[in-house]
């Protein structure tokens, strides 16, 4: 039976993955996009899956050869004709996939055998759609894959568990585990990644969310990953798929934004000055949003010079997706909004691999320490809570007095003002004027002296 052992999982790729479900939730619950947006955005993901996933096995076509070959069915001369080959059976596996997601059926052997059998094709020596007869070994790692008669009840476990959990676990976390045991499995003579990739997003479009799409670039952090999994440690492959899968819904996101923004507009202004005014709002937006950009870099910058020189733990920085135009607006005017995080840090332990203390920069106004009217946007120091498992602002923590920084933001004439705990006078001042490098080296003074005992 598949087990997860979720103390290896940080709580900011938890937080991560539940922002986005409920993102998509109400994205969902918005409505659909139009049929004209929907068959576009499906063709762009069926090139984008196909152009990656062939090329992580080695296939050399480029995306624009990929999708002359998925468009027009011609092969290209100058490259191999397998690697032709191999893209047009997997748009043949894609569609069928794609259409077996929109069905209200569960997921079976028998539609992973038959998805194998159209990623492979005509392939005599794969034996398509069956199950392997001989034992095999996986390039590159230390996994073992079962015996062959080992295999169908492996399958049947998968099975099992996958439908079992399939409203039950979070989606990313169920599709990322799945697509590894599949992997370790290794059920097939070859084409086991492909297919592997296929089931990946089949879980996911069955629970409403975009596929995801890894890609040939992201090959070695990706069978690294795997390679973690064998160990029972699914971090890094939960976070693999979860920040692909981000990034594909993005592209929803924006396309439903560019169809509503001057709708929105035209009611929010009422005259027919649109444009103008969305050029002006759109530009005071990128500039806030470069300058807090500034302020993720320098916490970056630390957080990598730390990670190379600290030997007791690892230091690592995450960055939430990127803040948009639409939820800038939602935070100027009330204050808060869904889904606000910007940015996190992490310590672990190197040798147990478990997080010590993780610390997420949120975007949130709290009207308890700014009055009703203002529109400013701070950018809160949070802290992970194991007793309620969540993220609470730094000051509701009983050690708080350790670390001085509270917030940044910007006032209204564009000055970086600073909210620090004073020690001598007991209270939290806003101060401006500082240097930010100075500010980010403070706060890891006081997380790694006074909150980790370093």
């Amino acid at each position: 039976m598949i087990t997860i052992d979720k103390t290896l999982l940080s709580p900011d790729l938890l937080q991560r993955i539940e922002n986005l479900k409920s993102e998509i939730n109400k994205f969902r619950s918005e409505g659909e996009l139009d049929p004209l947006s929907t068959e576009k955005l499906k063709e762009h993901f069926r090139t984008q899956h196909i152009f990656h996933s062939a090329g992580i096995e080695g296939n050399r076509l480029t995306l624009q050869e990929t999708m002359l070959v998925l468009k027009e069915g011609i092969t290209i001369s100058e490259k191999s004709i397998q690697d032709t080959v191999e893209v047009k059976n997997l748009g043949i596996a894609f569609d069928f996939f794609y259409e077996l997601a929109l069905q209200n059926t569960p997921i079976t052997e028998n539609y992973i055998k038959q998805m194998h059998q159209l990623v492979v094709g005509n392939d005599v020596y794969v034996n398509a759609g069956n199950y392997r007869n001989v034992g095999v070994i996986i390039t590159g790692s230390e996994h073992t894959p079962p015996e062959p008669f080992e295999v169908p009840f492996k399958m049947q476990d998968l099975m099992n568990w996958l439908n079992e959990n399939l409203n039950q676990e979070n989606p990313i976390i169920l599709a990322a585990v799945a697509h590894h045991e599949m992997a370790k499995i290794h059920p097939f003579t070859d084409g086991n990644g492909r297919t592997a990739r296929l089931l990946l997003n089949l879980i996911l479009m069955k629970q409403g969310y975009p596929i995801c799409s890894i890609k040939r670039t992201e090959r070695p952090r990706y069978y690294e990953a795997l390679v973690e999994a064998d160990k029972g440690n699914y971090h890094q492959i939960i976070e693999l798929v979860a920040e692909n899968c981000s990034e594909l819904f993005a592209v929803y996101v924006r396309i439903r934004e560019e169809s509503n923004r001057k709708t929105q507009f035209a009611k929010k202004w009422g005259n027919l000055d649109i444009e103008g005014k969305l050029r002006k709002e759109k530009s005071r937006f990128e500039l806030w949003l470069n300058r807090m950009n500034l302020i993720k870099l320098e916490f970056r910058q630390f957080t990598e010079l730390l990670n190379d020189n600290l030997e007791t733990y690892n230091v690592s920085h995450y960055e939430y997706p990127a803040i948009t135009f639409d939820t800038f607006q939602e935070l100027e005017d009330k204050g808060s909004s869904q889904n606000t995080f910007f940015f996190s840090i992490r310590f672990a332990n190197r040798e147990t691999k478990r997080i010590a203390q993780t610390f997420v920069f949120q975007f949130f106004r709290d009207h308890n320490k700014f009055s009703y009217g203002e529109d400013i946007i701070p950018l809160e120091l949070n802290c992970f809570d194991p007793e309620t498992k969540s993220f609470l602002a730094i000051d509701k923590f009983q050690w708080a007095d350790n670390v001085k920084l509270r917030s940044f933001h910007f006032n209204s004439s564009n000055e970086l003002m600073v909210s620090r705990y004073n020690r001598t006078h007991k209270k939290t001042i806003e101060e401006t004027n500082l240097k930010l490098p100075e500010i980010v080296e403070t706060f890891f003074d006081d997380v790694l002296q006074n909150v980790l005992g370093l």
